[in-house]
């Protein structure tokens, strides 16, 4: 190709938008030169290799510095001010008391030579400490202002703390610290100290007898010392008793419940003792728990100080008793029923007990005590049945082992005592008694005694009554028919349905019966409450669902009451007679306090219509 073809087939190529190529040539060719044009694009493709890889560096370059100075910015702000020059240091008593009041301080020091402004101090608690300025705000955190801070210069911060936490809890109080440096920017600086709460303030010691005797009485010493440096001025001392347990008398009057006892101020260093009797009753070899626990006051509200759990264990009584009513120990009674009471006894002390006395004391409104049937002696003031060695022969010696009964039978009354809507859930206890002077060696009391208890539930009572009238003008239901009814003739009556409820609520109330032959519904009713009587026509039922009734509705308040109305049409057999309009009322019910089926029911009725007193005798029955 010579040179003029090369030259055009060049520039036909640079107009096509395509870069020429270098035709091949010997090297010699090539060292010693080329045509002009070849050497210009040569160069051009040669700088652009020369640029591309320092392009690249200097882009990486740029994106690690911007990287560098945003992680500085965010480490700036997350150490509160740059960290360097603001130190916090928190300061706390070695040895704390659960229940003491101490001192938490806190020093911030601006070691800057620039004024830090507006700071803030926050203090946030656990659950183990409380502020004492915030006590019964239920507050955790707290926040105090310092206001600005000189440079190079401390600030100071005080906060009174209350551990409550458990003895040898550790506890960790941590304080941020918020502040400005002139800007809009705020920095914070926090720091956190670890609190142990030694001891309780207040040592409890309790002393127990080795035994306690079901039905003895026994004591309890509780010796209690402010162990800690602090003057307490408001300390109260309490007992959870158990139960079965009977308190009986103390060293200091109870202030309330018999269980609670105000020390009032108990300064450092200072102890007492209280003493406390009682009697504890239960089954077999029963375990029981008794905590005592003494509190103090601040600000109104109530902190532990110590606390002590006193475990008790029954011992087999000296003498085994046990009560039954009507040969069971979970006898619901009814009102008006005849109750026989049955008191076994076992002497298990392992001596002879001389001159037992043994007394059964009852107590319920529903007993009629004119009708007790006894051999013991009665003490009506105390409602109390005593039987010894003069109407029980076997009580003036009984020996190890030897067993017995005695027997009393009483009579309840047959209707409630209701007079207020409190009146409600009656109880019917009885208490046995039975001691001697006979002691046994491992029992540090002057006699033998034992207890038996036992509290009877009775039922509730629920009655329905029925009625049917003819002329109802109180109903507000006008009848319409003859009466005499006749023969093919229909005449109409309103039926009512009346509740009163008894001694106990009841839940899920039934009442039902059955319309007879020629009577059917006709569809008006209404209640004193929001339910209805509804009819089932396949069934010739009438029925009435009730959630609930208290006790006392119908006896010291208007009683429930629904009104329905039937459509009676006679036969030609029914002539002479008087025509039956419903059967039997049955109500059932749940009695909410002994969970018993309670059961009423009410009489059907005829066209004789007894409670319609405009309807004279005879007038009811069927004519032709």
């Amino acid at each position: 190709m010579s040179l003029d073809d090369l030259e055009k087939r060049l520039y036909a190529e640079q107009e096509k938008g395509t870069r020429p190529r270098a035709a091949p040539r010997p090297r010699g060719e090539m060292e010693r030169g080329t045509p002009a044009v070849l050497e210009e694009w040569q160069r051009e493709e040669m700088g652009e290799k020369r640029r591309h890889p320092f392009f690249w560096w200097m882009l990486a370059a740029v994106g690690v510095l911007l990287f560098l100075a945003v992680g500085a910015v965010v480490l700036i702000l997350s150490s509160g001010g740059g960290g360097e020059g603001i130190t916090l240091t928190l300061y706390a008593p070695s040895e704390i008391y659960r229940g003491v009041p101490f001192e938490l301080k806190v020093e911030v020091e601006n070691q800057l030579d620039e004024i830090i402004r507006d700071a803030t101090l926050s203090l946030n608690l656990p659950a183990g400490l409380v502020s004492v300025d915030n006590i019964g705000t239920n507050r955790a955190i707290t926040s105090e202002s310092i206001g600005d801070i000189g440079g190079r210069t401390v600030a100071k911060k005080t906060f009174r703390l209350l551990a409550v936490g458990l003895p040898d809890s550790l506890q960790k109080a941590n304080v941020t610290l918020s502040y400005g440096t002139g800007g809009r920017s705020r920095f914070q600086a926090s720091a956190e100290k670890e609190i142990i709460v030694n001891r309780a303030a207040v040592k409890l010691a309790v002393t127990k007898p080795e035994r306690v005797i079901s039905g003895s009485a026994f004591e309890l010493e509780v010796g209690y010392e402010n162990a800690s440096r602090f003057d307490f001025s408001d300390v109260t001392l309490r007992m959870k008793y158990p139960d079965g347990f009977s308190f009986q008398s103390a060293s200091a009057n109870p202030d309330s419940l018999d269980s609670s006892w105000r020390l009032g101020a108990l300064n450092a260093g200072s102890k007492g003792v209280l003493r406390v009797k009682g009697v504890l009753t239960g089954v077999g070899e029963a375990q029981f728990s008794l905590p005592v626990t003494v509190i103090a006051n601040f600000g109104g509200e109530e902190y532990l100080l110590a606390e002590e759990n006193v475990a008790l264990a029954l011992a087999p009584a000296p003498v085994n008793l046990q009560v039954l009513v009507n040969g069971r120990s979970d006898y619901v009674a009814r009102a008006g029923d005849m109750l026989t009471y049955t008191v076994s006894y076992r002497n298990e002390s392992g001596i002879a007990l001389a001159d037992v006395v043994l007394k059964l004391s009852l107590s319920g409104e529903l007993f009629n005590f004119t009708t007790l049937d006894t051999d013991a002696r009665i003490d009506s003031l105390a409602n109390t049945l005593t039987w010894n060695a003069g109407n029980t022969p076997p009580f003036r010696l009984l020996d190890p082992g030897a067993s017995g009964e005695v027997r009393a039978t009483v009579r309840l009354k047959p209707s409630f005592p209701i007079r207020r809507p409190s009146d409600k859930n009656f109880f019917l206890r009885v208490q046995a008694e039975a001691s001697s002077p006979s002691v046994p060696y491992y029992l540090s009391a002057d006699k033998t005694t034992a207890l038996a208890s036992m509290e009877t539930k009775v039922a509730g009572l629920t009655v329905v009554y029925a009625q049917a009238f003819f002329r109802d003008v109180a109903a507000g239901m006008l009848n319409q028919g003859k009466l005499p009814p006749q023969v093919g003739q229909p005449t109409e009556y309103t039926i009512h349905w009346v509740i009163r409820n008894y001694g106990t609520d009841v839940k899920n109330v039934a009442v039902s019966a059955f319309l007879q032959s020629g009577v059917t519904w006709t569809g008006l009713v209404k209640s004193s409450i929001d339910a209805v009587p509804l009819w089932n026509e396949r069934r010739s039922e009438v029925t009435w669902q009730i959630e609930k009734i208290a006790a006392t509705k119908g006896v010291i308040s208007d009683p429930i009451e629904a009104v329905f109305q039937v459509r009676a049409t006679p036969d030609v057999t029914e002539v002479g007679q008087y025509q039956p309009l419903m059967g039997e009322t049955t109500l059932r019910t749940t009695d909410d306090f002994t969970g018993l089926e309670l059961t009423s029911r009410d009489a059907g009725f005829t066209t004789a219509l007894p409670d319609d007193r405009t309807v004279g005798e005879g007038i009811g029955r069927v004519i032709p």
